[in-house]
């Protein structure tokens, strides 16, 4: 995957920019607020169908403006390709690749893989579950081709049994969606465990190598129910309090993976910084995985040096050079960031 040349009309501040690209490493710098991170941004959001950053898609479109379009040209698989997508602030969504319209943005996200790692990426550590389930949900997508509809299966299931136990319906009604719904579930935890304990080597390893002063990491897949019964036994288990709130009690919208430091959380025990370097270790050993199964995404380092010392950036550097991906990346800094991509392509973006 290479990305030749990007346009972007009417996104956040940007009326209308283009670019080309000829480097596998690109960085735009320049003063905060002039538009830098709304670049990546485009990139994240033709590929995902929503940004990095909070918000709704209406936040996304310029004030002055009732709709977005983002146009690329591209490589795909060695062919020429372009690819667009336009958002108006009705909803309405049109995706098109190489002029033939497209039902579904899941369908640009399969061939267009984007991590972005943000300012914000130290909330792998340290915020609640959705986080690191979506880290991995993401990753199991993109190596797993059927792992979507599978998801799609079981959050059919959870939605249909929160609607029975909020009304109270009869036993064998509610017993038939459990049944199909333990067996779906089983099915996507092994899924997502088996991905989860083949990257867990890599994060152990590139942890040592970015922070050795954390020695005592552990990170465990919970899987969203007791490891000690089954999901059916959970499920009976669990009957009398599900129909009380209205909603399951456990399952694989609970799983989550636990980051420690020792026994403690590393939420708790590390500083801001050493979670955001953690958080990036993890999308390292995730890149890492990718391209081992031949997917090679776009990667987007928004004000990536900020935060990080020079030792420690030279080393992630040092890392993401060595991936065959191709790499945006946004820095106030220009010198600071040049020195550790030294071969990058600069654009020094201005208001």
């Amino acid at each position: 995957m290479f990305i030749s040349k990007l346009k972007i009309h009417n996104f956040r501040n940007i009326k209308f920019k283009e670019f080309e690209f000829s480097q596998q490493i690109n960085i735009f710098h320049g003063n905060n607020g002039v538009g830098k991170t709304s670049i990546l941004e485009a990139i994240h959001f033709l590929s995902s169908g929503k940004s990095f950053r909070k918000g709704n898609f209406k936040t996304l479109i310029n004030f002055n403006s009732d709709n977005l379009t983002v146009y690329l040209e591209c490589l795909l698989s060695a062919n020429p390709s372009s690819i667009s997508v336009n958002k108006s602030n009705n909803g309405k969504w049109k995706g098109k690749i190489n002029n033939t319209y497209l039902n579904k943005q899941f369908e640009i996200t399969n061939i267009l893989p984007v991590v972005s790692i943000d300012p914000e990426v130290y909330r792998l550590v340290d915020f609640g579950p959705l986080y690191r389930r979506n880290f991995l949900d993401w990753l199991v997508f993109h190596v797993k081709h059927d792992y979507l509809l599978l998801w799609k299966k079981v959050y059919k299931c959870i939605k249909q049994l929160n609607l029975l136990y909020k009304s109270k319906a009869h036993v064998d009604q509610i017993e038939l969606w459990e049944s199909t719904f333990v067996d779906l579930s089983i099915k996507l935890n092994n899924v997502r465990e088996n991905v989860f304990l083949e990257i867990l080597p890599n994060i152990y390893k590139l942890s040592s190598f970015m922070q050795e002063e954390i020695n005592n990491l552990c990170v465990e897949f919970k899987k969203g129910w007791s490891k000690d019964i089954s999901l059916k036994e959970q499920m009976t288990m669990d009957r009398k309090k599900n129909l009380l709130y209205g909603q399951l009690q456990h399952g694989p919208h609970k799983m989550d993976i636990k980051i420690n430091t020792g026994t403690q959380q590393a939420s708790q025990t590390l500083s801001r910084g050493q979670k955001k370097l953690l958080s990036i270790t993890f999308y390292m050993a995730y890149i890492q995985y990718l391209n081992l199964n031949d997917v090679n995404p776009i990667l987007c380092l928004d004000d990536f040096d900020a935060e990080i010392d020079k030792d420690k950036l030279f080393k992630s550097a040092d890392f993401f050079k060595k991936t065959t991906s191709q790499i945006f990346i946004t820095s106030v800094q220009k010198n600071k960031i040049y020195r550790a991509f030294p071969k990058a392509e600069l654009f020094h973006v201005k208001h």
